[in-house]
């Protein structure tokens, strides 16, 4: 009975996995991650038969341990990762002198829903501080009609942002190298400079800030549809892996 209500499970959760997976990649975000799901989905589907033919329990009993105590270490380090990245999700904006947003997927029609959050909160930002200077960061990618600079500055302009407020830094392609080469138009490090990304992002934008040398850096949370947050949770995670293991970033 209980090998059913097992394969049951599986079955439910891979299903659930995929339609995730399509659902992710419906709205248009640029990147592939959504390929997880997929995986996660056909991992699932593929214990369906593991369970019905009792394989595990033809799996050497060490090999078992190995693979359990690797699953318990992942788990435990995505559940760290989690809760280090939720202690950004409503970072304090304060004062700044100048406000760098960072850049993500453009289409044809206009921001995507994650840019387009970033530069909302740009936008009322900017409107109440009148004094702040914008940076713009973000290139141009394969499958983007123009920079996510330039893509960005239309934007502002078209929400009634003065565009002698607004620098563009048009030549990055992750956020190390955005917050890298937006440091080099600042007058100096030591500046207040507010980020603005998606509440999911804070965290690590933040620590790649401190790593490349910025002085007096705060953050300047834009929403996220929580639709889609256990994907950019899920990403970031790994995002957050990547950078510390190539010293792009200090944990925050």
């Amino acid at each position: 009975m209980w090998t059913w209500i097992r394969m049951a499970l599986y079955l439910v959760l891979g299903i659930v996995s995929i339609w995730y997976g399509f659902f992710v990649r419906a709205v248009g975000s640029g990147n592939k991650f959504y390929r997880v799901w997929f995986l996660v989905g056909c991992i699932f589907l593929l214990l369906i038969p593991a369970a019905y033919f009792h394989l595990w329990k033809s799996v050497p009993r060490a090999v078992r341990v190995i693979v359990i105590v690797l699953l318990s270490i992942g788990l435990l380090v995505y559940i760290l990762l989690l809760a280090r990245i939720a202690t950004k999700f409503d970072a304090e904006s304060g004062e700044a002198e100048y406000l760098i947003v960072l850049g993500a997927q453009i289409h044809e029609s206009g921001p995507s829903l994650v840019l387009l959050y970033r530069l909302e909160t740009a936008v009322t930002y900017l409107n109440e501080h009148p004094g702040v200077t914008c940076i713009v960061s973000g290139g141009q990618g394969d499958n983007e009609p123009v920079t996510e600079a330039e893509g960005m500055r239309d934007y502002l302009v078209a929400h009634g942002i003065d565009e002698s407020r607004i620098v563009l830094e048009d030549r990055s392609a992750d956020t190390s190298e955005n917050l890298k080469n937006c440091l080099a138009l600042l007058p100096s490090a030591d500046v207040k400079v507010g980020i603005v990304t998606n509440n999911f992002h804070m965290y690590r934008a933040l620590g790649i800030a401190e790593a490349c040398g910025y002085k007096n850096v705060c953050g300047v949370p834009a929403p996220s549809k929580k639709a889609y947050l256990l994907h950019n949770i899920t990403r970031e995670c790994v995002g957050v892996l990547k950078d510390l293991l190539f010293g792009n970033m200090r944990l925050y």
